[in-house]
This record gives C-alpha cells, structure tokens and sequence, in this order.
C-alpha cells in the first residue's frame, strides 16, 4: 500500500518515501530534493522539514538577490569572503550563505540551492577531523561546525576545510569581526564586560520582582549583556542584517 507524502499529498511507493522520526512520510523526488542533502531527515520531524524547506526557498532567493552580485563585484566594500567551498559572508549586509550546487547531469545543468543565515547568530565555529579510509590508505579530513541561533530548519552543518590552518584563518576571522579575539585577549576587558552584565542581570532581576513597567526590557538587556561578555558585541551585524532583509521583503 502506498503512502502520502505529507507535503505534497502524492501518492509514493517504498522506494520514494523518506521516513521522518516522528513516522510522518515525504516523497524524495519532489520534496527531499528541494532540500539540502546534508539536512539530517531520518531524525528530523513534518514541521522541522517544513521550515527546511522554506528556508532553502527563501534563501535561494536572498543568494540570487544579494550573494550573486557580490560574487562578480568590483566594490570592495561589497566583496565576499568565502570559507570552504560552499560558505560566504556578505560583511556589508551582516548575511552569510551555505550554497548547494546541483546538476542535472555530470557537470551540466547546474541548480544553485542556498540557506542564508545571519551573521549575528552564528554561535558557534569548531574545528574537527574525520578519517577517511581508502583501500590501504588513510586521510585525515578538517572539517568545520558551524551552529546558529535563531534558526528554524538547518541549524547546524559541518563544511570542508583544505587544513586545519584554513579553519583557524575562518576562527580569526568571525573573532575578530565580533570583537572577541580583543576581549580574550584583555582580562581587564573580559572582567568589565562581566560585571557589566552581572549588574544588569541584578537590575532586571529587581525590575521582575518589583513588578515595574519596564522589568521585560530590562530583563531583556541582561540577557544582551550577558550573551556580549560571551560572544562579543553583535549589536553592528543585528542591525546591518535586519536592513537587508527588510528591504528584500519590502
């Protein structure tokens, strides 16, 4: 008996069906395949599929809108900066985008799928290695974690790196670009910001119990001072991606 993707509502065999975690069906052809491959289906749910999908949509358009232009662009301002194969950071836009490409055969008919995050919630970048057995050989692979906030579908993914020296020149990168590199390197720094936040945490804790007006945004700015003294002042790329994207939905 055949099962119903329970996207599409099509009729699929066996062979078609993709079987999620919670028992719910997809169709591979149609709707897996809109999808990213590295997307982890078998322990995904409907609704965590569901905002997959609609955020490789939505991404593939932000990469045509604002990522291809860039690509070609002699404005250095506008320039992207790429890690891996597949990642970019468009910095003037506070976006960054993890493209997949797609052909139709070998090296021809060529579909270009994207999710685009942005820059702000990216929360954590770790290094690790995979080994690789081929035959009687065997090959250490550098890989990169990446994991973001904020995020309904694909959260997490891992990428390719060419040695571990191109994840370190990626960690340098996104550290210093969220001032945490300066801060870890400043214990006076580092004390500041904590106390910063533990004063802020103290007032907001006072606001809730007191029952004042403004307790939600107080509590609200411990939480952003707290996650600052930790992750580094986000406030510039928060404001630069919230921009772009208001203009791309405008």
């Amino acid at each position: 008996m055949a099962d119903k993707c329970a996207i599409c509502g099509a009729d699929i065999n066996l062979i078609q069906t993709q079987r999620l975690a919670d028992g719910s069906c997809i169709c591979r052809k149609n709707c897996r395949q809109k999808g990213f491959k590295v997307y982890d289906y078998v322990h995904g749910n409907l609704p965590g599929v569901k905002a997959h999908l609609a955020q490789v949509e939505r991404g593939t358009r932000l990469w045509e809108h604002y990522f291809v232009p860039r690509e070609k662009t002699k404005d250095k301002t506008q320039k992207l900066k790429r890690f891996g194969s597949y990642l970019y950071v468009a910095e003037d836009i506070g976006l960054m985008a993890l493209v997949q490409n797609d052909y139709k055969f070998m090296i021809f008919g060529k579909t270009t799928r994207a999710c685009v995050y942005r820059i702000a919630d990216l929360r954590s970048y770790q290094y690790e290695e995979e080994i690789v057995r081929n035959a009687d050989k065997t090959e250490t692979k550098s890989l990169a974690r990446l994991s973001f906030i904020n995020t309904e579908g694909l959260y997490e993914f891992v990428i390719t790196m060419s040695s571990s020296k191109e994840y370190e020149k990626m960690k340098k990168y996104f550290d210093t670009l969220f001032g945490i590199q300066n801060t870890l390197g400043n214990a006076a720094n580092v004390w500041k910001q904590q106390m910063a936040a533990v004063k802020d945490i103290t007032v907001g804790f006072h606001a809730a119990v007191r029952g004042e007006a403004d307790a939600e945004a107080k509590a609200e700015q411990a939480i952003n001072s707290l996650d600052a003294a930790i992750y580094g002042d986000r406030a510039e790329w928060i404001q630069r991606a919230d921009a772009a994207l208001a203009a791309f939905d405008g």
